[in-house]
């Protein structure tokens, strides 16, 4: 079995039309079903407790939630395969909203994604990395990821590694600063500890402790890790998340779910023969599958 749980209607709107087309490539892959996953901050019912507001205001679309609940939900009446999700940032500073507002629909899963550092949209523009201290930016991605995994709130985490959306490595051996730094790689800012923090603002972790962290984070409170085709069409050239993080996931029992992050039609489903492979290599079997965020296992097509 097939899914992509990773799909996005936003730039041809939310029409059934504009839906249809999604569906029918998904079919044509053989895909069994896939999940409309918008971003919460293009619904006016949520976009200020998600983006920043000068984002929203370039990017967001203003759709409305109870329209895209009802155009979902109606597919699923007229028996085409199709999943209700959303995904949504995660801001620490607004969880208790967030949280609230996922529990008024009827969502068959909720994708977590960590797109901002701080004021920082980083998978934005390759050119907002200028003068960035890569080893500071992947220690704040990752607290941000390794707190939204603990969360509970989420189903999944999308795009685990998405840090590297643009090349830009942390050595293996490296030793970042803390998650309370300043700025993008300034000196230690506050003492704010963070998820894996040892209350002076310093982590001290490699690579793989981020990956060990987010994967232990995942693991406790039950949360899906994507694997995602969306690396391979963005400058990385790379699935995510990266071979040495899946395989620790698979070592772990972390489940994972397969996603394309598609934003148009010809995207879903995208380079899966690639991307299953990459989850074999890492020794997955199974994907998980959602109804009404409920999981459950299937054998991997």
């Amino acid at each position: 079995m097939l899914v992509d749980y990773h799909v996005h209607l936003e730039r041809a709107g939310l029409s059934r039309e504009n839906a249809l087309r999604f569906v029918k490539c998904a079919q044509a892959l053989g895909l069994s079903d896939i999940a409309f996953t918008e971003h919460a901050y293009n619904f006016v019912e949520c976009a200020p407790m998600l983006a920043r507001p000068d984002y929203v205001s370039m990017h967001g679309h203003g759709f409305r939630i109870d329209q895209y609940v009802s155009l979902v939900e109606g597919l699923k009446d007229e028996g085409f395969p199709v999943k209700l999700g959303i995904e949504m940032d995660y801001v620490p500073e607004t969880c208790d909203e967030a949280a609230a507002f996922l529990k008024r629909h009827p969502f068959d899963l909720v994708i977590g994604s960590v797109h901002w550092i701080d004021e920082w949209g980083f998978d934005i523009t390759a050119s907002s990395w200028d003068g960035v201290d890569v080893e500071w930016a992947y220690s704040r991605y990752f607290e941000l990821a390794c707190a939204a995994a603990a969360s509970g709130f989420f189903d999944v985490i999308g795009h685990p590694d998405v840090i590297k959306v643009f090349g830009a490595r942390m050595g293996a051996g490296a030793r970042p600063g803390g998650w309370g730094d300043a700025g993008r790689g300034g000196g230690c800012g506050e003492h704010r500890g963070g998820f894996l923090g040892d209350g002076c603002g310093h982590a001290r972790l490699t690579l793989a402790g981020y990956y060990d962290a987010l994967v232990s984070a995942a693991v406790a409170s039950g949360t899906c890790l994507e694997v995602s085709s969306a690396g391979l069409r963005r400058p990385v050239g790379e699935a995510y998340p990266a071979m040495d993080l899946l395989r620790m996931a698979c070592e772990r029992g972390a489940a994972v779910t397969l996603a394309s992050d598609a934003h148009e039609p010809e995207e879903v489903g995208s380079r899966y023969d690639e991307l299953t492979a990459w989850a074999r290599a890492a020794g997955y079997r199974t994907i998980t599958v959602f109804d009404e965020c409920v999981p459950r296992q299937v054998e991997m097509g």
